[in-house]
């Protein structure tokens, strides 16, 4: 079995290494459920992604750029400064999604749960600190402009809760206060819900952070869980996902 990792080329390295350690876990975690090796394939992004995803068993969008507003049928609300689009990589995601989202299990990660609400003709907050001005609760999603170096939006954490914790399970290894108390490093995030998508998480200030699709085995996330402070808490929800299919 392939966990296929969909990553732009230039992704920042400390970055790329955390998601390799999160797909790590996923395949260990793929190889104590089926009792055979399974192998983690990095996908850079481009025109002939699609040819290597046909042999690939789980796809795992990593983040990354804004989605563009005319995929959602929406315009550009703000100053171009707020944004870094990549139409390019939009294309392609969604026709990755066209192709194998029937077909194969999915787990998004931050730009990747949006991507997937766009696809499934959700829509997107374009800028959090504006679009939900006076609804936040707390700073954890008012990042941008206002914090602007990459160690100092890696800090910010905040408190999740929903139906996700009747379905996780945690021992004396990770607790359940270990997992509610997750990341935020994103300054869009979703709207109005998708077609057949399910809320499972929220953060207090009503941002959707974990979702799922109600017949097909995809699981997408807002926070990053890839992240070294908090990769260890996620093994319950790995297994979650790997028990979707």
């Amino acid at each position: 079995m392939k966990v296929g990792l969909v990553i732009k080329k230039d992704t920042n390295h400390i970055v790329f290494e955390e998601y390799i350690n999160f797909c790590s876990l996923m395949q260990n975690e793929i190889n104590k459920k089926l009792s055979k090796n399974s192998e983690i394939e990095i996908l850079e992004i481009n025109s002939k992604i699609n040819q290597k995803l046909r042999e690939i068993d789980i796809i795992v969008l990593s983040g990354g750029e804004d989605v563009h507003p005319e995929y959602y049928n929406s315009k550009v609300k703000y100053s171009e400064s707020l944004y870094n689009f990549n139409k390019e990589r939009d294309e392609i995601e969604l026709e990755i999604l066209e192709k194998f989202h029937q077909t194969k299990p999915i787990f998004g990660i931050c730009r990747g749960i949006q991507i997937i609400n766009v696809f499934l003709r959700g829509a997107l907050f374009q800028h959090l600190p504006y679009d939900i001005r006076g609804t936040v609760i707390d700073n954890a999603h008012k990042i941008y402009p206002e914090i602007e170096k990459f160690e100092d939006k890696r800090k910010l954490r905040h408190i999740i809760k929903g139906k996700i914790f009747d379905y996780l399970h945690f021992d004396e290894n990770i607790k359940k206060e270990n997992f509610m108390y997750t990341n935020s490093r994103h300054h869009q995030a979703i709207s109005k819900l998708g077609k057949n998508l399910e809320i499972l998480a929220l953060s207090k200030d009503g941002i959707v952070e974990i979702m799922k699709h109600m017949e097909l085995p995809i699981l997408a996330v807002q926070y990053h869980p890839e992240q070294k402070e908090i990769v260890d808490y996620q093994l319950p929800l790995i297994k979650y996902f790997l028990n979707l299919f």
